[in-house]
């Protein structure tokens, strides 16, 4: 079983800058994802929604775990509040006939911080070392079955 996991880089709201600063909106933090031995893994080139772009992913086996650290940089050194940080392992299908149709066929959730402040950098370290991970990704025309974190 190979698995593909997007990279993700960083997170952040879509709206007009001129918007963000008027109405005080805008991403908080810059969150960005590393995955641990990504020197060693075997990585492969997938094709982005514009066919233009390509997206480098890690190929991670299905009885391989999967660990790494989330880096939480607050924007403008400013502190936020929050509910609590967690990272999950998401497996999902998507069937695209006539319409976009997503289906979860497992989540697995791992809290790394009880609600509380972030006012500088944070390192937070996960791990999901036995997660089963019982299909093959998949990209085809009118289907993708993909796991993701």
């Amino acid at each position: 079983v190979q698995i593909w996991l997007p990279l993700l880089s960083s997170v952040s709201f879509l709206m007009g800058k001129a918007v963000k600063k008027l109405f005080g909106f805008g991403p908080v933090a810059t969150v960005s994802i590393e995955f641990n031995d990504m020197d060693t893994r075997r990585v492969i080139d997938m094709p982005a929604k514009d066919d233009e772009k390509v997206q480098r992913v890690p190929v991670v086996r299905g009885e391989e775990g999967i660990s790494g650290r989330i880096v939480i940089t607050p924007v403008d050194g400013k502190r936020f509040e929050h509910t609590g940080i967690k990272v999950e392992l998401i497996g999902q299908i998507v069937l695209s006939y006539e319409r976009v149709e997503k289906q979860d066929f497992t989540s697995v959730v791992r809290q790394l911080e009880p609600a509380g402040e972030v006012s500088s950098e944070r390192v937070l370290e996960f791990d999901f070392p036995t997660v089963d991970k019982q299909f093959d990704s998949y990209a085809g025309l009118n289907a993708q079955l993909r796991y993701f974190v």
